[in-house]
């Protein structure tokens, strides 16, 4: 199960990109606002991730790590 469930920085990076690209795409079709609701979302997730690794005991760049591969680190499953 282990296995399965791992995530790897190159996943996060696609996952990154894919993001990056649909709010883009809601920037295009839906305007400013939508862009920024959405990007503000993933901006939140990404804080309550590294709040919730701070608070776990990882610090400086593992912690920021950590948090990158929670938030984007989906991609990797595709």
């Amino acid at each position: 199960m282990r296995e399965m469930l791992r995530v790897s920085v190159g996943g996060a990076h696609a996952g990154l990109a894919i993001t990056v690209f649909v709010v883009f795409l809601f920037a295009v079709i839906g305007g400013a606002a939508w862009a920024l609701i959405v990007g503000g979302a993933v901006a939140l997730w990404f804080a309550v991730a590294l709040i919730m690794v701070v608070g776990g005991g990882r610090r400086g760049r593992a912690a920021v790590t950590r948090a990158y591969l929670l938030t984007f680190g989906w991609a990797g499953w595709l």
